[in-house]
């Protein structure tokens, strides 16, 4: 893979990432494992197709799999433990530049 294509995919992460919503069932995959639709939904509290929309986007990314089973899908996030690094870093960096804004003013 060329060095440009990686730099494409890493900003294409953090951009899906970036949206709150995407980030909070990508947050929720990583706590409770796999999951349907319906039970994404129950927890996110958006309409399903919102959820349909966020999933779509992880997908394309590669951060999510899904799996077929009849009636639901269950999806689950491909790489658990490197996402979930890049979670707690991503939350570890809010917390420090916020220590500095309020240390700041």
């Amino acid at each position: 893979m060329k060095i440009v294509e990686k730099k494409y995919r890493g900003s294409l992460m953090c951009r899906i990432l970036g949206y709150p919503i995407t980030y909070a069932i990508v947050k929720i995959l990583i706590e409770y494992g796999s999951m349907d639709l319906n039970d994404i939904v129950k927890r996110v509290k958006i309409s399903k197709p919102g959820v349909c929309n966020h999933l779509l986007k992880l997908k394309i990314a590669n951060i999510i799999r899904y799996e077929k089973k009849y009636p639901n899908t269950i999806y689950r996030i491909k790489y658990p433990t490197e996402v979930k690094k890049l979670l707690d870093a991503s939350e570890n960096l809010v917390i420090r530049t916020t220590k500095r804004i309020k240390k700041d003013y």
